[in-house]
């Protein structure tokens, strides 16, 4: 979820809300112009607070709050406590004698990494987290976290989206993967030997 220089606190938040919480973010407005301040003597998470306006913070309020704690980490996977930003004060004095120098002197500012996980659907997940161990941790004992996982094993398998009768299959499904002590191979049996598997269907657009 990072470009070549920087990284993309919301974008990493959306996936974790869509991909192992089960949640559906909206796609941006065509009126909105989804873009952070151009201003670069500022951390991430300051300039982030345009997404906090009432407007943009009725999707971002389930973004946000799960991206940023990963920026623990720079845009290359690499383990920090300090975010580099731009020394704007010092650059000025510089560049007020020389215009044309080309150059930004840089400084670091402490990281904070603080998050939440909310509206999950699970009470026992929802709460804030420190830093990106503690999310993860939270995230990878959390029973919603495996449902959310089973119905995507469930939906590449099978080719389509589960329906409510297809309700049982993702049950015995998610036991099988919690009684083997989250075994993949036992999930696949569970999920290959259903019903929803073995009666499946050709859909109608292949049979023309």
């Amino acid at each position: 979820m990072s470009s070549n220089f920087d990284n993309h606190a919301i974008h990493r938040g959306r996936w974790i809300r869509e991909r192992l919480l089960g949640n559906r973010i909206l796609e941006v407005p065509i009126t909105v112009n989804a873009m952070l301040p151009d201003e670069p003597h500022r951390g991430l998470r300051d300039r982030m607070r345009v997404t906090r306006e009432a407007y943009c913070w009725k999707c971002h309020q389930s973004m946000d709050p799960l991206g940023l704690p990963f920026e623990q980490y720079d845009h290359i996977g690499r383990y920090r406590t300090m975010e580099i930003v731009v020394d704007k004060e010092k650059t000025d004095k510089v560049r007020a004698k020389d215009p044309l120098f080309p150059y930004r002197t840089m400084t670091s500012i402490p990281m904070d990494t603080t998050g939440a996980i909310t509206d999950s659907g699970d009470p026992k997940l929802d709460g804030a987290v420190k830093g990106p161990f503690d999310l993860m941790e939270k995230l990878a004992s959390s029973e919603r976290v495996e449902q959310v996982f089973v119905r995507h094993v469930f939906r590449y398998y099978l080719g389509r989206n589960e329906t409510l009768a297809d309700g049982p299959t993702l049950v015995a499904a998610h036991k099988a993967y919690r009684d083997s002590k989250g075994s993949m191979k036992a999930l696949l049996v569970s999920l290959l030997s259903s019903e929803s598997f073995l009666y499946r269907t050709t859909p109608a657009r292949e049979q023309k």
